[in-house]
């Protein structure tokens, strides 16, 4: 199992602009909450470098917990 460690949540409430205590699984993170699409990639690109992963289904992440679930199954899917 992937650890969803503090770096993860700090990346995301630092684009979603909330603290981390707020932050939930059903927390809307996709560009619907931030200034548009450009922020929502940028901040995809920064959890990529973090996880040394490459999240590619991005019309699948809507909340935080989706996009833990997407961490999860690439990484799952990098120890096959």
């Amino acid at each position: 199992m992937v650890a969803i460690n503090n770096d993860l949540k700090e990346i995301i409430c630092k684009f979603i602009k909330i603290d981390k205590e707020s932050l939930s699984d059903d927390t809307i993170i996709d560009s619907s909450v931030l200034s548009g699409s450009v922020l929502f990639h940028r901040m995809i690109s920064r959890i990529n470098d973090l996880y040394d992963i490459e999240i590619i289904n991005y019309t699948l992440i809507k909340t935080f917990g989706d996009l833990k679930n997407q961490i999860r199954e690439i990484k799952t899917e990098d120890l096959s």
